[in-house]
């Protein structure tokens, strides 16, 4: 049997493991970041755009894989944060304790809303997602329940114990947080890319093109989207579990649809339909709300850049890359 000329193997099989190598150099390379960074401001800049760009991420694996616009993620990133904060205050589970069983009951929470929300039309399907992130911050704030959830000023709690590895004090500092949240940030994006790219990815895609089509084919077209939305709900709960802890805070405000339209517009500026585009986003969207607000028009700034990203690059901020690298190819 004749070998296959290294010239005529397949692009793709050549460019996976130099992607891998150049991947593995760049997440080793990011815990140094730090080091480079000078004050706190930039660092807390980075760490709340990736914070952003992992509910990004939640946001552009549902609208690309199952074609829902998710637009109340903010549920699931404020209930993990509070059940965080409860556990610890009221019932004095350690950090990592209060982390795992915040995200266990986040994981069931989000089970049990896509098990009815994936049914409804799309347009249903954002309102309720939508309004029940608006109930629960309306809950969390009420007077009644000031004593567990700190009512409308918030939760203060002071986590004790470790968090793989990190001093759960330690974590209030920006450097400290960071190779939490730098990890987190990657082994989600890693399993949202290798759910995409497995046969359940397909099948999600499918089911998005042709629902009809793939329950006539004898597909289940119901599981597989209460799968992909659970899955979405612990990711941005982890999220949540980090901000908490990364400040010793919960606030109503993590609820607001605020945050859930800083995750859409995040996603839609970096792109939806890559791992690495919604992340960039998060990133690059926190930046600019930051120097928007220090020149006093966030919210102008903010929509006009918002309306000219949509308008001259409707696929990302990612996507004249592409363009760029296939005519690179090509020539």
């Amino acid at each position: 049997m004749t070998s296959v000329p290294l010239s005529r193997r397949p692009a793709s099989a050549m460019r996976w493991p130099v992607l891998a190598g150049v991947a593995l150099a760049v997440f080793l390379a990011g815990f140094l970041l730090p080091g480079y960074l000078e004050g706190g401001y930039l660092q807390s800049l980075l760490n709340n755009g990736l914070i952003t760009g992992i509910l990004a991420l939640c946001v552009a694996f549902i609208m690309h894989q199952c074609g829902f616009v998710l637009f109340g993620i903010a549920a699931y990133y404020g209930l993990a944060a509070y059940a965080c904060a409860i556990l610890v205050n009221s019932f004095g589970f350690s950090a990592m304790a209060a982390a795992a069983v915040a995200l266990l009951v986040t994981l069931a929470a989000a089970f049990l809303v896509g098990a009815i929300v994936i049914r409804v039309k799309p347009l249903a399907f954002m309102m309720i997602c939508l309004s029940l992130a608006e109930l629960m911050r309306h809950l969390v704030a009420l007077p009644s329940l000031r004593k567990t959830t700190g009512g409308s000023d918030g939760l203060l709690f002071m986590p004790e114990g470790r968090v793989f590895g990190i001093d759960a004090m330690d974590l209030l500092d920006t450097g400290q947080v960071w190779p939490l949240i730098w990890t987190a940030t990657w082994v989600i994006a890693g399993l949202f890319l290798i759910v995409a790219t497995s046969h359940l990815g397909v099948r999600l895609r499918a089911i998005k093109e042709n629902e009809e089509r793939m329950r006539f084919s004898g597909f289940d077209t119901y599981w597989p989207r209460v799968f992909a939305f659970a899955g979405v709900g612990l990711a941005a709960g982890v999220a949540g579990v980090i901000q908490a802890l990364a400040s010793g805070f919960a606030s109503p405000e993590m609820f607001s649809i605020i945050t859930s339209t800083n995750a859409l517009l995040a996603a839609i500026t970096g792109g939806v339909s890559s791992v690495v585009g919604p992340v960039m986003g998060g990133v690059i969207y926190t930046w600019a709300i930051s120097e928007f607000g220090a020149l006093g028009y966030s919210q102008l700034f903010t929509g006009i850049a918002v309306i000219l990203v949509m308008l001259l690059i409707p696929k990302g901020i990612l996507h004249p890359l592409r363009l760029l690298r296939r005519k690179g190819g090509r020539a």
